[in-house]
């Protein structure tokens, strides 16, 4: 993989990937089709991503390089703009591809916090919080406290995150955030008896839903904490609407690995029965984060490409933004994210230069609430 200051670079994996598939499709044959079908199209195609975001400047997702300008922004159905986005949240994006494999053009973001409540069973790198298990890695993002171990039982939390269970109740976190008191958030599978990750579901609106359903509901939790009655819910994955409209990019963990060379996204079911992902499809295991690109085929992502992300790719963020406080170079802020350049390679500028409104591009490694910066460039 090219490197570019000590980071591997989306383009440069975006461009392997594409070579990939390229020469798959000259292979021919019926799968050969498929692939060409599902490869990027010119500027301008419709294109559906959803990930965690790994960069600002533009909104980075899976990659791609997102023009937020005239975006539209919603945060757990509340309109927002895109200088409230943050490192490590996942967000659905729906937009148009541009000439360039790693640029888009953002018409709408939209972002929902997975759990909100208090904090119990810390234990290693998991914790619980609204009856849903989450586990934290070294590609988490915290805001408020430095790692999982400096959780304290009964805080209150914001978790986004990446679905890592059938069940709907165990998530991978890709941010947590700590937050003053809120009504309870919580996300997982309604259970037949109308509970959701063990707690029972009340109000008017719980009766619109139905056993099996994957939903996001919003409510205050009763005095007992047994139940939580239900303000406003959200259905995820694909159970309502239309669908996401043109190429699809999905970022997520495997589920469940099914027959004929399918298996579960989280909750998206992917079609791997093309012949030049066979090798692909048997070396997947649950549990692993990937990325997958193709097409719908009805509800079902018929993949072109997909490949297993690493660690290295999920520890690395990029933010090209003005600087919003400065204490010094290992304290600083850049769009809301605390930074520590204080081991990076300065270029066209120096250390005198910096102080709040500078205009600086930062690459580096996620530690706990830091950004550890790697290299950190003055732009014009």
């Amino acid at each position: 993989m090219k490197q570019h200051n000590g980071l591997s670079t989306p383009v440069s994996r975006r461009s392997l990937l594409a070579l990939a598939v390229s020469g798959l499709a000259g292979c021919g044959g019926g799968a050969g089709g498929g692939l060409v079908a599902g490869l990027p199209g010119t500027g301008g195609t419709g294109l559906f991503a959803q990930g965690t975001i790994i960069g600002f400047g533009s909104v980075i997702v899976n990659g791609i390089r997102f023009d937020d300008t005239a975006a539209t922004v919603q945060l757990d159905g509340v309109t927002a703009s895109t200088q409230d986005l943050r490192l490590g949240m996942v967000a659905d994006v729906q937009g148009l591809r541009g000439a360039d494999l790693t640029l888009g053009v953002a018409n709408a973001i939209e972002v929902w916090s997975v759990a909100q409540g208090l904090v119990s069973q810390v234990q290693g790198g998991q914790f619980k919080v609204a009856g849903m298990l989450m586990q934290a890695d070294a590609a988490t993002v915290f805001d408020g406290i430095s790692s999982v171990a400096a959780l304290a039982n009964g805080q209150r939390v914001a978790v986004w995150g990446l679905q890592s269970g059938t069940d709907g109740s165990r998530w991978t976190a890709t941010r947590v955030a700590v937050v003053s008191a809120t009504v309870l958030v919580s996300t997982g599978i309604v259970s037949a008896v109308g509970t959701l990750n063990g707690f029972a579901l009340s109000g008017q609106k719980a009766a619109s839903l139905a056993s099996g359903q994957l939903v996001r509901v919003q409510g205050p939790l009763s005095s007992s904490g047994a139940s939580v009655q239900v303000d406003s819910f959200k259905l995820l994955g694909l159970q309502s609407g239309s669908l996401p409209q043109g190429d699809v990019e999905i970022e997520g963990l495997v589920t469940a690995l099914l027959s004929g060379s399918r298996f579960m996204l989280g909750s998206v079911e992917v079609d791997a029965s093309s012949a030049s992902l066979a090798a692909s499809y048997k070396a997947l295991s649950i549990g692993q984060r990937i990325e997958v690109e193709g097409n719908w085929q009805g509800r079902v992502l018929k993949a072109v490409v997909f490949g297993v992300e690493s660690d290295q790719k999920l520890d690395e963020a990029e933010i090209e933004a003005k600087i919003e406080q400065f204490t010094n170079l290992s304290n600083f802020v850049v769009r809301g994210q605390r930074c520590n350049a204080s081991s990076a390679t300065i270029s066209k500028g120096t250390v005198a230069d910096l102080k709040v409104g500078v205009k600086v591009k930062l690459h580096g490694t996620k530690a706990g609430d830091v950004l550890m910066v790697t290299t950190l460039e003055f732009s014009s």
